[in-house]
């Protein structure tokens, strides 16, 4: 019997069950401690390039693994409206091994923030992952929340140089991003109590930036109203007609559009 075949063996031992089960009863706050640190770790996204070889004598061999990356990838990234059913089908039909879920998640949820179009299609295919995996929602959460901290908590740019110009407009985008990608999740009830989190600040830098930048902050803004408000909460109107009363036509005309005016 081979060592992993005596690990697989000692897993379906009844004892082992048995003792381990009583070890996680007395140490689960550090159990999750060490759970919440393993999934804060970033996956590396050129998994399946690792080990490449351009001379064919000493050409790496690829497991499963790298192969179902490698199509989930492609399958990802070919992703549209026309044909998305096609696409959703054959991703489902990848994730069959629990490892790989997490990575799938943390990609869809890059995707999701850098591309807000098909943000709608992205939500669908994370729902479908957790109707199958209900356990993972939690990872989903942390994935948000790495993300928002990212955003709002640890982006600090003081500088006017160009280049730090460039880190602010990027960062909006990924604000936005990350705005839209929420109020997805929440209208398909895949989580909850995370838009205010996210929008609270969001709407604290509202007046702190260009014209540019405010017009798509004020886009971003209608598109998760236009999806999740019956009607707009007093504390963001308040501000919306601060700005309006105060900023240029274009601003004022995308202020009315989500005041329904």
């Amino acid at each position: 019997m081979t060592s992993f075949e005596k690990v697989i063996d000692l897993f379906g031992n009844p004892s082992f069950k048995e003792n381990f089960k009583e070890y996680k009863l007395k140490n689960e706050k550090e159990i999750n401690k060490l759970v919440n640190f393993l999934d804060s770790i970033e996956t590396n996204k050129k998994y399946y390039r690792i080990g490449v070889q351009k001379n064919k004598k000493y050409r790496k061999v690829q497991n499963e693994d790298t192969e179902d990356i490698k199509n989930i990838n492609s399958l990802v990234n070919k992703l549209t409206e026309t044909n998305f059913e096609t696409i959703k089908s054959s991703i489902v039909k990848l994730i069959n091994k629990e490892h790989l879920i997490p990575y799938i998640i943390e990609t869809i949820i890059e995707k999701s923030i850098l591309h807000h179009r098909y943000t709608y299609l992205y939500v669908s295919i994370l729902k479908e992952i957790i109707n199958k995996n209900k356990n993972k929602v939690s990872f989903i959460i942390k994935r948000c929340d790495k993300h928002y901290d990212d955003f709002f908590n640890k982006f600090n740019v003081m500088s006017d140089s160009y280049e730090d110009l460039c880190k602010r407009n990027k960062n909006i985008d990924n604000i936005i991003g990350l705005s839209i990608l929420i109020t997805h999740l929440e209208k398909e009830e895949i989580i909850s109590g995370y838009v205010e989190k996210v929008l609270d600040p969001f709407m604290e830098k509202i007046d702190h930036v260009g014209e540019e930048e405010l017009f798509k902050m004020l886009t971003s803004f209608y598109n998760i109203s236009q999806l999740y408000y019956d009607e707009i909460p007093s504390k963001y109107k308040g501000k919306l007609i601060e700005l309006k009363d105060k900023n240029t036509a274009k601003i004022k005309f995308k202020i009315m559009d989500i005041l329904c005016e």
